[in-house]
């Protein structure tokens, strides 16, 4: 039997358990496996070819498939599986906002990132805040498969996956994701048709009640920030405190 643990914005499919056992000889067995228990996991993990979503990485014992022998990687008694999107973690209450401190943070690091998007998250549980620095690894994505990943660090990110097993053992912990957030290089500070594709799973939002927050930073300066969030039907515009009210919102 293999543990398979279920990220936050899946768990609709799984009756909200957090972690699943099943028999399978290899991962693909296991997904196989696990689309025929859970139906509504199909679509989520892998597309109608077979291959596992860009925005999903699948590790066996803290370790990426990508690293092993992909979806062929043999799994034995005992073994543990993660699923992990992109931003894995769960939602926060509607009135979570960032702090004076957090706000300085996120634009510092925008700038010492330029001219790569940055990237990182804030997790909550109860009063207790942690604002994760992540890193980008769009760039070696990009160099490895430019078929797959056709962008690089200077207009997309993706979280590292060292860095999403960081957030999904604080989500064991009790920990939810308020905040996510991003640097546009040399653009202004909107929410783009990518980042909006990025933020749903299966066409609803992965994290209905977190705040997306987009840096612009023009020629190495902070120029604009904005913070988005879904309104039921498509992500508005919130107000950030302590940010002037006007910006780019293109």
């Amino acid at each position: 039997m293999v543990s398979v643990y279920i990220p936050t914005p899946f768990r609709r499919a799984t009756a909200q358990r957090d972690r699943v056992e099943l028999a399978a000889p290899d991962v693909a067995g296991l997904l196989d496996a696990l689309e025929r228990e859970y139906s509504g996991l199909r679509g989520l993990v892998r597309n109608e070819r077979g291959q596992v979503h860009a925005h999903v990485a699948l590790y066996v014992n803290g370790e990426a498939i990508d690293a092993l022998r992909g979806l062929a990687t043999p799994l034995e008694d005992g073994d543990e599986v993660s699923i992990i999107p992109a931003l894995a973690g769960g939602s926060a209450p509607r009135e979570i906002v960032i702090t004076p401190e957090e706000r300085e943070a996120i634009q510092a690091q925008a700038a010492q990132e330029y001219p790569y998007e940055s990237c990182g998250v804030i997790l909550t549980r109860d009063a207790d805040r942690r604002l994760l620095r992540c890193r980008n690894a769009q760039n070696e994505l990009h160099g490895r498969d430019p078929q797959r990943y056709p962008r690089d660090a200077r207009t997309a990110y993706y979280i590292d996956p060292k860095d999403l097993l960081r957030i999904g053992d604080l989500e064991r912990e009790g920990f939810g994701v308020a905040v996510i957030y991003h640097s546009h290089i040399d653009a202004g500070a909107y929410f783009s048709e990518t980042d909006k594709r990025q933020a749903l799973v299966g066409g609803e939002p992965a994290y209905p009640t977190a705040l997306y927050v987009v840096t612009s930073v023009m020629a190495g300066r902070v120029d604009a920030m904005a913070a988005f969030r879904w309104n039921g039907v498509d992500f508005a515009r919130v107000p950030i405190p302590g940010e002037p009210v006007g910006g780019d919102t293109a």
